[in-house]
């Protein structure tokens, strides 16, 4: 069987229905073997569309995965959004799961087998550039309780989870989009709060395990990634943990690897390493050559290889065994604002609540500069809609100048009450860029005003900003954006 199977690479459904160039460089790489592939963006039509196309030109299993954490709204625009891990880690176990399950309900409807997720990571440094609300929580038992309610719900509708990103992202300080993280903590550390996650996941019987990009040099001293490491894959997850089921890299066209490998030597460093798939190479034609001739030569395990695709054929009979179902996009995203509403928590003086005891709010949406706008929007849109007064609204982002912001000093002289939404999740290779002080001072000008400070995302998010009220959503999914306008507009204790 070929080595091909156990490479998957990126899919652009959106270019793939209009582009007949890229459409056969795809169909090539079905022709050669490829394992598989992750959808990276589309519409609900194109997606569907790509799939059925792909599948009928394969002569052996092919498997369809997506990053999927929040659900499919992470790559397919028309889909339903749910909201981050930390928001549902707040709650029992028992909501994770339905929310689990609602999204692999969605995966099934589209023929999407495997989902990299959840994040197993535990969030213990909130400093952490990338992982952030993406984790359950900061305690390990937190992380333990939701990670297995998740699995259990994915894998009973025949969706394959995947738990990342081994051995524990939680502690790093960069993002390991751009450069390679160091987990410099003993050993002790790991096995005590990093790895419980991952043992859970295991003794869950989970399909898969993603290795994340990361140096971790109490298991292995040579500073090789993770993902690259036979001492932490083969040695230490395979034996030491005895996991027998899939192990996954993270994506090799990421920075850290593409600045040390090309995409052939990638994947033959991955494969040789102990993986059973390399994930998205920076090329993947170039990489299926290389690891073809790698394999001829005997540079990879014989033993091995048969191992993983037997592993594979499991997945794919998995997926096999799926009845489509259909999905109403209305229905997920009801259970999401219901996910959402149950996350929100409050602090200081609530009594400044319900914002319909005033005639005239201004509401002000802090923004990062290229960040996607959605959830925002929703919310600005949710408060109007909600709030039968006299309402001004507008964004903010870091690029805005002085003098902008001193247009705004009129609104906030008119209004009786503030409302300052702060919109702030871990992106990949961009940091929150701090907000100006000509920003912080023109919010400050509120005199004995109320302000609600609504804190849309990183629960560690500090803009400088004194407020009578918070109130936390710990994501700014569009679901929570619109639970956050729902709660300003109705008594705390609704």
């Amino acid at each position: 069987m070929s080595i091909a199977r156990r490479i998957l690479a990126r899919l652009h459904p959106s270019r793939y229905v209009r582009d007949g160039e890229y459409r056969d460089l795809q169909l090539q790489l079905v022709q050669r073997g490829i394992g598989g592939f992750c959808i990276m963006d589309g519409t609900l039509e194109s997606v569907a569309e790509t799939i059925a196309a792909l599948r009928a030109e394969a002569h052996s299993p092919l498997l369809f995965a997506i990053d999927g954490e929040t659900g499919l709204r992470m790559r397919i625009e028309d889909a339903a959004e749910f909201p981050h891990a930390w928001a549902l880690g707040l709650q029992s176990p028992a909501v994770t799961e339905e929310v689990s399950a609602a999204i692999a309900r969605s995966l099934r409807s589209l023929g999407i087998a495997w989902n990299f997720a959840p994040v197993a990571d535990v969030a213990s440094n909130p400093h952490n550039p990338i992982i952030g609300i993406r984790a359950f929580g900061a305690q390990p038992a937190t992380v333990v309780e939701h990670v297995q309610a998740w699995i259990r719900a994915h894998q009973r509708e025949k969706v394959a989870a995947c738990a990342k990103h081994f051995p524990g992202h939680g502690d790093a300080t960069v993002d390991s989009h751009v450069e390679l993280p160091v987990i410099n903590v003993p050993l002790e550390v790991l096995v005590e709060r990093e790895l419980v996650p991952f043992y859970a996941a295991i003794k869950e019987d989970i399909a898969s395990i993603m290795v994340g990009h990361l140096a971790v040099p109490a298991m292995d001293a040579s500073g090789k990634a993770a993902s690259l490491s036979p001492a932490i894959m083969r040695d230490f997850l395979r034996q030491r943990l005895g996991y027998g089921g899939i192990i996954v890299t993270d994506a090799l066209d990421m920075q850290p690897i593409r600045q040390r490998y090309s995409s052939g030597e990638a994947v033959v460093e991955a494969l040789a390493a102990g993986a059973d798939v390399a994930l998205l190479p920076a090329d993947a034609h170039e990489a299926l050559t290389i690891a073809e001739a790698a394999f001829r030569r005997g540079v990879l395990s014989q033993e091995e290889h048969h191992a993983a695709i037997a592993r594979l054929d499991r997945l794919a009979a998995m997926a096999l065994e799926n009845v489509p179902v259909s999905v109403r996009q209305e229905e997920l995203a009801n259970t999401a604002l219901w996910a959402a509403q149950g996350a929100i928590r409050y602090g200081g003086n609530t009594a400044v609540l319900p914002l319909s005891q005033y005639a005239h709010i201004v509401v002000f949406a802090l923004v990062q500069d290229g960040s996607p706008l959605d959830g925002p929007t929703e919310f600005l849109r949710y408060v109007a809609e909600l709030y039968r007064g006299n309402m001004d609204a507008a964004f903010i982002s870091p690029s805005v100048s002085a003098e902008e912001m001193a247009a705004f000093s009129d609104a906030i002289a008119e209004a009786e009450c503030i409302v300052v939404a702060v919109f702030e999740r871990p992106q990949a290779a961009r940091l929150p860029v701090p907000y100006p002080e000509h920003v912080v001072a023109t919010l400050a000008q509120r005199g004995t005003k109320p302000l609600v400070l609504v804190l849309a995302g990183s629960p560690w998010q500090d803009v400088g900003i004194a407020a009578d009220t918070v109130l936390w959503t710990f994501s700014d999914s569009s679901p929570s954006c619109a639970a956050a306008a729902v709660a300003l507009t109705k008594p705390p204790e609704w």
